[in-house]
């Protein structure tokens, strides 16, 4: 069947079953009150070059042990999925444009398989390609992007082999994984997404190995609730929130990745989270390499953090992980910092080459410790207290130096300001101070922020609040992402 129009039919406008075989080329397929081109029990047609759009369901269906060849097709705009493929069916989806679907792209559910290659599948309302109910595929050399929904959704015990994929631009996350699900994802390019790069959630699974993820809105991995995946071998780079996020309840083995020139944390472990870390490098971050908060756990044994902006590991509020044998070095502030009523067992760690200092303990911190070599560390916040200078002098308002600090009350200062020792000598001397704690802070009297100038420092900036802990990441939630941008601060 050659160059046809078939059209404004009130069943299927092709059908196929009982082992029907043909072949279909250039046929124009719209408006039919079904699916477009319907494929059952047996059947193996060839469609090669057609046009299967405007369908007032989907545009081709293929179910019931269905089989077929579906080449360089234009599939688009039909009212649900472009192709349903499902009940076992294994028909090749190869080379096809799919395309501004008022549903999904592809949709492969009720122990569907199905090899999918070479298509460029994008502008749909829904997923480019979903993946549920045990359905196994094989997805590989597709360009899945500008979806107004994410790249590709596997849930539902959902399974699949992902592989050498560019997943982008999508509004959603590059790829969703969730409810028992365990793709197998590698050397895929997942980029510039809206929001996150891969997504685990209630009880994700699954692989992820050797691929690129990078330039996401979100972080470029998340992972919560009860998830549990692989994550081998990967570069994660430059997430506007992060590298990679574990937070309520998640957990996952991350090893031997690349995380590196992301925004904010390179890792960030939260909420009762109890990821593994191994052998990974997590470097050149413009925030710190691991920041652990909130009842976080964790264990990062053997990597190798450096040259990252802020602590190259920061554990705070009730967290309590375990570090072994990693290295943490020529990082821009310190190498280890403890505040905020965490702890940490920490064993044959090297840290060294750090400016600020090597482990850093704020007021009340007791962590276990053994076997440590800590050495080599530039320790500019003692220089720079024996120097009498202001702290804000080595840290502006970008980083926070761990040492005394203090309130000043004839100034009226709040809770949210803080003064180093050098101010108060100087700036604050014969004023009614109080010493508060050694912990992790700006010096505000440098920063110009209090109502007498600094004698110590020079011009002031705009900003006016202390911060102590890195600032929250912005956390994915099913379906509706909710934003959150907040800064926090120590309770006092």
């Amino acid at each position: 069947m050659r160059e046809n129009h078939i059209h404004h039919g009130r069943d299927v406008g092709i059908f196929t079953f009982d082992n029907g075989m043909g072949y279909f080329e250039k046929n124009d397929i719209h408006n039919n009150r079904i699916a477009g081109f319907e494929v059952k029990a047996g059947a193996n047609p060839t469609v090669v070059k057609c046009e299967i759009h405007h369908g007032q369901t989907g545009g081709i269906y293929v179910h019931e042990n269905g089989l077929g060849q579906f080449i360089e097709n234009k599939i688009h705009s039909n009212n649900f999925a472009g192709v349903w493929i499902t009940s076992n069916s294994n028909p090749t989806i190869r080379k096809n444009e799919i395309y501004n679907g008022h549903q999904g792209g592809v949709y492969i559910f009720g122990e569907g398989r199905g090899l999918i290659e070479h298509n460029n599948i994008y502008g749909n309302a829904l997923a480019g390609i979903q993946i549920r109910t045990t359905s196994d595929p094989i997805v590989r050399h597709n360009k899945i992007h500008h979806g107004q929904h994410g790249g590709i959704y596997v849930h539902e015990k959902g399974q699949g082999l992902i592989e050498e994929n560019e997943v982008y631009a999508n509004t959603l996350a590059g790829v969703w994984i969730t409810t028992g699900s365990t793709p197998v994802l590698r050397r895929n390019r997942i980029h510039s997404g809206k929001q996150v790069g891969v997504y685990f959630y209630d009880n994700g699974h699954g692989k992820l190995e050797d691929n690129d993820i990078f330039n996401h809105l979100y972080s470029g991995v998340q992972i919560r609730t009860g998830s549990n995946p692989v994550i081998r071998g990967n570069k994660i780079w430059g997430g506007q929130n992060g590298g990679v996020l574990v937070y309520n309840g998640g957990l996952g083995l991350l090893e031997q990745n690349e995380i590196f020139d992301n925004a904010m944390a390179g890792v960030w472990i939260k909420t009762d989270s109890n990821p593994t870390l191994k052998r990974n490098k997590i470097y050149d971050g413009r925030d710190g390499g691991i920041c652990i908060f909130n009842g976080g756990k964790g264990v990062l044994e053997e990597n190798d953090i450096f040259r990252n902006t802020q602590a190259g590991v920061l554990i705070s509020t009730q967290s309590h992980p375990i570090l072994k044998r990693n290295r943490i070095f020529d990082g821009l502030a310190a190498g280890v910092e403890i505040t905020n009523n965490a702890t940490a067992t920490l064993e044959f760690n090297q840290i060294f080459n750090n400016k600020f200092g090597g482990l850093c303990l704020a007021s009340g911190v007791q962590p276990i410790t053994r076997g440590n070599k800590i050495f080599n560390n530039q320790d500019e916040v003692e220089k720079a207290v024996s120097g009498g200078q202001c702290l804000y002098k080595i840290s502006s308002y970008t980083s926070f130096p761990m040492h005394d600090f203090y309130r000043c009350h004839t100034c009226n200062t709040t809770d949210r300001n803080a003064i180093c020792v050098n101010c108060i000598k100087t700036c604050h001397a014969g004023h009614d101070v109080e010493f508060i704690r050694h912990d992790r802070f700006f010096c505000d009297c440098g920063a110009g922020t209090l109502t007498n100038q600094c004698q110590l420092q020079g011009e002031p900036t705009q900003d006016t609040d202390t911060l102590y802990d890195s600032a929250a990441p912005m956390e994915s939630h099913t379906l509706m992402l909710i934003f959150l941008n907040c800064r926090s601060f120590p309770i006092l």
